[in-house]
């Protein structure tokens, strides 16, 4: 059986003013040498150049070899523990001081989204093939209800910033952001900053149509193989597509924390990975920059889908993060050399307050007491066993699960969980076998695979729930039971494949 954590909370959100120039786009581009001399004069160990991860991640030996206590960090981990976290890791100079829970579970990432767009974005206007001052109505972007002419005046500059004045119903949106949500026309462009879903799926729009590339492929040509992620997959990508409320999708990752810290790390190296330049230098500098005040989150700015500690009394002061519901995180500290990513298992509901993990984030740092050592000792980063442990059943037939189901019935045993169970699973399901692996596809088009355990029972990756099944008379797989407890459970019923139709999917 699979060992579960309790469930737990959340917290961010809204508003400001901005202004940006954004010129050195149109002339100029980074050249990598230049990249790479900004990180050499960053870091500790001289003539060394700058330390990156190989194929698999690194440690430090011990933390007194990176500078910090070992004392002071089981003060952290006190903290740790208490939260609830599923996995969290600290990057220092390129190589990990801690790494606790699961880092290696690819967990949805949620908002942290909008950041992986945010370098993509960078990288292609670089290369001329997407330009920031264009409008809605220049790019021929609308949507269903129709914009108004004074809404497709926003640029794509705006969207970046979340400052389109665009407050049209958006995919992917919780329940408090359509309550936050401001009267269509209440604001016109560049006028008011609203943390806006519209604004970011519509982004991933422009950003296809003037590429001619999808986003995930993109993202894994561009940035995670160059970063030689150890983790990342296609199929933990889909396109969250809600007709009812909007034309443009979102598009959901699941990645794991030891490949979203190559990503922080990325960006503290001011977009440099070895030789290369992946991401323009400036591109990162004008990201991190903040072009709005966040009223409700004192100290808070935003950039270019990048959230920015602007409180100059914070020690943490300068630090920016892509932030993502439930407690996930990738935090960039340029003046402490620092890269940290937390992580929480939200399939399950299990959710960290941004505030927890900023106090966790004071504790590792109160846990540094003394400069590097100059040749510290460096150790490979073992890689734990998953915490959810399923052995393949190999006595079952794959074939026997495969079939569509269509849920109809939800038990929510939690009443703080923000999605209703359709948003996040989905209607349906088809199993089938693929590659000599379960693969079952819900009707949203999030792929799991699942580990059969016995004739009836699967565990499903990655989101660490078993799928128990219902055998009738003819020994065939009549229901499904995805048991979410202590969160959620659903029941789906048997249907034949044409029952799921494709406009649901």
């Amino acid at each position: 059986m699979i060992e579960r954590k309790s469930d737990r909370r959340h917290g961010i959100r809204p508003a400001g003013t901005a202004n940006a120039s954004h010129r050195w786009l149109r002339f100029s581009a980074v050249p990598v040498a230049l990249a790479v001399l900004v990180v050499c004069v960053c870091t500790d160990r001289g003539d060394e150049g700058p330390r990156y991860p190989g194929i698999t991640w690194s440690r430090y030996a011990s933390p007194e070899e990176a500078g910090w206590s070992s004392e002071g960090l089981q003060a952290a981990k006190a903290i740790y523990d208490e939260m609830g976290s599923d996995a969290f890791l600290v990057v220092f100079d390129g190589a990990v001081v801690v790494a606790w829970g699961d880092n290696e579970r690819r967990y949805m990432c949620h908002s942290v989204r909008k950041s992986f767009l945010s370098a993509l974005v960078g990288i292609y206007v670089e290369e001329g093939r997407i330009d920031l001052e264009k409008t809605l109505e220049e790019l021929k972007i609308d949507d269903v209800p129709l914009l108004t002419s004074e809404e497709k005046e926003a640029r794509v500059v705006h969207l970046l910033m979340s400052r389109s004045g665009v407050y049209h119903p958006a995919a992917y949106e919780t329940p408090s952001m359509k309550e936050r949500r401001p009267l269509r026309g209440s604001h016109r462009p560049n006028e008011f900053w609203y943390y806006n879903n519209w604004d970011f799926n519509a982004l991933c729009t422009v950003f296809e149509q003037e590429t001619g590339e999808r986003i995930f492929e993109a993202f894994e040509r561009r940035i995670a193989d160059p970063l030689q992620m150890q983790d990342f997959r296609l199929m933990d990508t889909y396109y969250h597509l809600e007709k009812q409320h909007s034309i443009h999708p979102a598009y959901p990752f699941r990645m794991s924390a030891r490949d979203m810290a190559r990503f922080g790390l990325l960006y503290l190296r001011q977009g440099a990975w070895i030789d290369r330049s992946i991401i323009p230098g400036e591109w990162v500098r004008v990201s991190r920059q903040a072009y709005s005040k966040v009223p409700d989150r004192a100290g808070s700015g935003y950039g270019y889908l990048w959230w920015v500690n602007v409180d100059e009394a914070d020690r943490k002061s300068g630090m920016y993060a892509a932030l993502g519901y439930g407690g996930h995180m990738i935090a960039v500290l340029p003046k402490e050399n620092l890269v940290l990513v937390h992580r929480s298992n939200t399939y399950l509901n299990e959710t960290v307050r941004t505030s927890d993990i900023l106090r966790l984030i004071d504790a590792v740092l109160d846990a540094k007491v003394a400069p590097p050592r100059t040749e510290p000792q460096i150790v490979p980063l073992e890689n734990l066993p998953p915490s959810a442990e399923a052995e393949p059943d190999l006595a079952v037939n794959l074939k026997d699960f495969s079939g569509s189901f269509r849920f109809d019935r939800e038990e929510l045993l939690d009443s703080t969980i923000p999605y209703i169970i359709g948003d996040m699973i989905g209607q349906s399901v088809r199993i089938e076998v693929d590659g000599g692996r379960l693969v079952m596809t819900d009707n949203l088009g999030q792929k799991f695979f699942l580990v059969p355990s016995s004739p009836t029972e699967c565990l499903v990756e990655e989101m660490e729930v078993p799928a128990l099944f219902e055998i009738d008379d003819e020994a065939r797989r009549c229901a499904i039971f995805l048991d979410g407890n202590p969160a959620w459970r659903i029941r789906g019923v048997r249907i034949d494949t044409s029952g799921v139709k494709a406009e649901d999917r």
